[in-house]
C-alpha cells in the first residue's frame, strides 16, 4: 500500500472561469506497512496555458523562475507523467488541505482529461487538528513550528511543502497503525472501507457513522 503525499503550486486569477492552474506538480511515495518506508520522488514543474509569463508575484512566493517556465511542460504531459509514476498499485493521496484536490480537479475538467484517478483523498491538515485538538485549520508552517520541526527550504515550494508534510505526519503518526486512511472517490465521499482505525472506535457500529450514509448518494 502506498502514501502518496504531494503538493502543488499554481497562479491564481480572479474574475476567470478558471481562477487557478497548476505550475508545479511535487510527490513523495512512501510505502505503508509495519513501517513506513519512503521509495522515490516527483517533482515537474507545468507551463500555465492562460498566461504569457509567470506573475512576479508568483515567482516570489514559490520561487518558481519564468525560466522554468519556459520549460516545463504544459499539465496535460505531466499530469499523465504523475499518473504513470503512480503506477497500477493501491495508493492514498495525501495533502495538506484539499486544496491540492481542487486543483487538480480543476485542471483536468478544463482539460477534459479523465479524474477518475483523484481517490482516497487524505487531509493531512486534519490529521494535525485532530492531534493538536483545535477546531481550527492551521498553516504546515504554523504545524511545524508547533511541533519544533524546523523548516528545511522555501514554503510555497512544492518539493519542500510535500517534505514538510511527511515530516508532520511522521511526527504525529509515529507508526502506520496510527494512520486513519479513507477510501473515497475525486468528490471526497467516503466508500464503506476503512484502512486503519483508531483501536477506540472500534466498537462504534458504522451506521453511527454521519459519513457513513453518504454512499448512498453517489
Amino acid at each position: 500500500m502506498q502514501l502518496i503525499i504531494h503538493d502543488v503550486e499554481a497562479i491564481t486569477r480572479q474574475k476567470l472561469v478558471y481562477s487557478s492552474e497548476i505550475i508545479e506538480i511535487a510527490a513523495l511515495r512512501v510505502e505503508v506497512d509495519d513501517t513506513y518506508v519512503v521509495r522515490d520522488t516527483f517533482h515537474q514543474y507545468v507551463q500555465p496555458q492562460d498566461v504569457r509569463s509567470i506573475p512576479i508575484a508568483t515567482t516570489r512566493l514559490t520561487g518558481i523562475s519564468e525560466q522554468e517556465m519556459q520549460r516545463a511542460s504544459g499539465f496535460v504531459q505531466v499530469v499523465r507523467e504523475f499518473q504513470d509514476w503512480l503506477g497500477d498499485d493501491e495508493y492514498f493521496l495525501c495533502s495538506w488541505s484539499l486544496s491540492d484536490r481542487d486543483f487538480f480537479m480543476d485542471d483536468c475538467i478544463r482539460h477534459r482529461l479523465p479524474t477518475d484517478w483523484i481517490r482516497n483523498y487524505n487531509d493531512a491538515q486534519r490529521w494535525y487538528s485532530q492531534h493538536a485538538g483545535v477546531t481550527r485549520r492551521v498553516s504546515l508552517a504554523h504545524a511545524m513550528e508547533a511541533l519544533a520541526l524546523p523548516p528545511d527550504g522555501q514554503f510555497h515550494s512544492a518539493l519542500a511543502d510535500t517534505l514538510a508534510t511527511w515530516r508532520v505526519i511522521q511526527s504525529i503518526c509515529k507508526t502506520p497503525a496510527e494512520l486513519k486512511l479513507e477510501h473515497n472517490d475525486c468528490a471526497g465521499i467516503p466508500k464503506t472501507e476503512i484502512v486503519y482505525r483508531d483501536e477506540a472506535a472500534e466498537d462504534i457500529p458504522d451506521e453511527d457513522n454521519p459519513f457513513f450514509k453518504l454512499r448512498g448518494l453517489r
